[in-house]
């Protein structure tokens, strides 16, 4: 058995289950590529005891229970700022799914994933065959829970849409473990198709400990939400969370305590029910003749149903342990003669507030029928529903259709309505041009996906407000500024106020060019003279300070602490005067794009990619930087030579992938079914993609014998390994290329 521990500093043996962090291009994706890890490193992580058990659930027939109770299981995906973080969850009730805490919202203070904000929430049910999507759903959930609970570590989450009417929904048991009791565990570990831990899989001995319940099922990053599922009575009777390294063994959270403080989870509460006692068998038949035969003895008493009544008193015992009104009406719903109900009885009287009768359904019409009246032989018309009001729309373009057809792209449709509501910074007219701008995506899910995740956090966020034109303007620009391993940032010094950081730019650095500004996370602002090497910063740091050009106490740093740049006027090195509102276009370039960055340096970190031709605006500008605006509302910075102030002729041209084989197992062990799609035009470049015979791409440039392509259609949008719809560079011998 082996089982995943999560080393989050947090207070006691239990830590919460590790998370494992995906690659944000791959969010809307049935495979997820793996890019990160929010947590330790799996040697760290891993405890092995005996044999690690948990089994692909699509080894069992679609009939057999593990399947059947594994459809309600699906993956929750977690869109941050800092990439996909998956977890379990598994649907309640019509449109709510219960998961961790940990996961939903509470990725945010997860200090190993560092995000700052969640940006998109999607649950995908069916996911059980690895690296098949066929038979998959995907919904969008509101990432605000309808309830939340870091103590119990359970959220409950709203999907936009009815998951239980194709996957059913797995029911609750308000039952406390005992020890030993044979449990299954379902669940998507590592993010990957859905596996269920049974073998060796009970409640710990003890079952309980500080009201947590003990379990030895297998767990790995992925697993948090998993339901805990009793094995008898095949109910979830808990929520895994967490794991200890020092005891070895898994906690989950009895589902009896989550119950006794969620309000939606109570309806969805069920209890086993009694075994029904066995049939009495007839009267004995004498074989002479027939009759049965009569036993004239002393009567017994009839027999004491022994199961029911012991249910019944483990039911009194927990009711009288939660002392609280619904354990006590799940008692009398099943006890009602017990003798100890009358005791319950007079608690609920004097402490519950009776709730009103069911309403009795209406009466049956009996009013005969008149053998004369004409009955309409036609069909009641049943009433069309749309997964969008605007979809009743006869006039829809090829964008918007592939919106009303998806579930998924329908419901990230009406989280950016709702969030797009709820905001003040984006006019009516700006959003319409952005709405050109995602239908420029036609029928491509992945490119309506992501402009839409895009536009949701761009509402979310307003873009900090340009520098002033006059002295003292101050622009802060939130991101990672962590140089890697072998490069590091002069600090000249630290202030603790911008007004500080300034004055001492003015005194020991007028003049300068290059000096940067970075608030730290403990509020104090750094002033940075230039990036050096590790190895020669000594050397450097040594130079300055005996030409006096920096204080004594100036120092290194990899700028792990800096969480955002202070751009400004009035200081140095002070941008230059703003061309405000000047609208630019991206030149054509060897790459087929242009990076734009969170800031005006190749150090800043690339969001996103313009395509020649497409049109900004640029409103400051800094060295060869500038600051633009992009045709959906956000900004960032790109590097001026490659702007221009008239708009470029832009060559187009497609390709479809030929001189393969048709892909088949045999031709992908033979290497000649597919094409690879790597990340630079070489080789040794990391493959992220593939293509396959018949392929329709774009492409975006070349050079030599390589093509920058990106998917249009054909298998290459969900490929056999890698991820659907990026860019990347692929051989242009496979590949028949047209230009206009």
């Amino acid at each position: 058995m082996a089982i995943f521990i999560a080393l989050l500093g947090q207070p006691g043996p239990a830590a919460a289950q590790d998370l494992i962090g995906f690659d944000a291009q791959s969010y809307g994706s049935v495979v997820l590529s793996t890019t990160q890890s929010a947590g330790a490193s799996w040697d760290e992580l891993e405890v092995t005891i005996d044999d690690y058990n948990n089994e692909h659930i699509v080894n069992y027939s679609s009939e057999s229970v593990f399947a059947k109770m594994g459809l309600s299981v699906g993956r929750l995906d977690v869109l941050t700022d800092k990439g996909v973080f998956p977890c379990t969850a598994f649907i309640v009730d019509e449109n709510h799914i219960l998961t961790n805490h940990h996961c939903v919202p509470g990725i945010l203070k997860n200090p190993r994933a560092k995000a700052t904000r969640i940006d998109s929430v999607m649950f995908v049910a069916g996911y059980t065959q690895p690296g098949v999507e066929e038979g998959t759903e995907k919904y969008t959930v509101i990432a605000h829970p309808v309830e939340t609970s870091e103590d119990l570590d359970y959220s409950v989450l709203k999907v936009i849409g009815n998951p239980s009417r194709q996957f059913g929904a797995l029911q609750l048991a308000a039952k406390m473990p005992a020890d030993g009791d044979p449990y299954w565990v379902i669940g998507h570990p590592m993010g990957e198709a859905q596996r269920i831990s049974r073998e060796q899989c009970r409640a710990n001995r003890p079952a309980l400990s500080d009201r947590r319940l003990l379990h030895t099922c297998d767990t790995l990053p992925g697993n948090s939400g998993s339901p805990v599922i009793d094995a008898s009575l095949q109910m979830v009777v808990g929520l895994h969370h967490a794991g200890s390294k020092r005891d070895a063994v898994n906690f989950a959270i009895p589902m009896a305590e989550i119950l006794s403080q969620s309000e939606v989870l109570k309806a969805a509460l069920t209890t086993p029910a009694p075994e029904q006692p066995a049939p009495v068998d007839p009267a004995p038949v004498d074989p002479s003749d027939g009759t049965p035969t009569v036993d004239t003895g002393t009567p017994e008493a009839p027999p004491v149903d022994q199961t029911a009544d012991a249910l019944c008193n483990a039911l009194y015992q927990e009711a009288k342990a939660y002392d609280q009104c619904f354990a006590y009406d799940v008692y009398i719903e099943q006890c009602d003669t017990h003798p100890l109900s009358i005791v319950a009885k007079g608690y609920l009287a004097a402490n519950c507030t009776e709730e009103d009768a069911a309403t009795a359904p209406p009466p049956i019409d009996s009013t005969p029928i008149d053998p004369g009246q004409t009955i309409d032989p036609t069909p009641p018309k049943i009433e069309q529903t749309y997964l969008r009001p605007w979809c009743r729309s006869s006039n829809l373009n090829t964008t918007e259709r592939t919106i009303c057809n998806s579930q998924y792209l329908a419901g990230l449709d009406a989280q950016m309505e709702s969030t797009y509501n709820a905001q003040s910074h984006v006019s009516a007219s700006e959003q319409g041009s952005w709405l050109k701008t995602r239908n420029s995506c036609g029928a491509n899910g992945s490119c309506i996906a992501q402009a839409v995740i895009d536009r949701i956090a761009y509402l979310q966020n307003p873009p900090a407000p340009a520098p002033s034109p006059g002295n003292g303007g101050v622009r802060v620009v939130k991101g990672n500024y962590t140089l890697g391993s072998n490069r590091c940032y002069i600090v000249a010094a630290s202030r603790t106020s911008i007004a500080e950081a300034t004055g001492f730019i003015s005194q020991w650095l007028r003049g300068r060019s290059g000096v940067r500004m970075f608030q730290s996370d403990n509020g104090y602002y750094g002033i940075v003279l230039e990036t050096v090497s590790r190895s020669g910063a000594d050397a450097r740091l040594a130079q300055l300070k005996s030409r006096n050009a920096i204080p004594g106490d100036s120092y290194c740093s990899t700028g792990r602490r800096f969480v955002a740049e202070v751009l400004w006027n009035g200081g140095a090195p002070a941008p230059s005067p703003s061309p405000v509102n000047r609208v630019m276009y991206v030149d054509n370039n060897n790459s087929g794009g242009l990076n734009v960055r969170t800031g005006p340096s190749t150090s800043y970190h690339d969001f996103t990619e313009l395509r020649p031709g497409t049109q900004v605006t640029v409103f400051a500008q800094q060295d060869k930087w500038s600051n633009i605006r992009m045709p959906d509302g956000r900004t960032g910075w790109v590097y001026t030579p490659l702007l221009t102030r008239t708009k470029p002729r832009v060559t187009q041209c497609r390709a479809r992938v030929v001189n393969l084989q048709p892909y088949s197992t045999h031709s992908r062990n033979s290497g000649l079914g597919f094409l690879n799609v790597r990340s630079d035009n070489s080789t040794r470049a990391r493959v992220i993609s593939e293509l396959y015979l018949g392929d329709q791409v774009q492409v975006l440039a070349q050079k030599g014998n390589w093509a920058r392509v990106q998917c249009l259609s054909g298998q290459c949008q969900t490929p056999y390994r890698g991820t659907g719809g990026v860019t990347g560079w692929a051989s242009k011998k496979y590949l028949s290329i047209r230009c206009n």
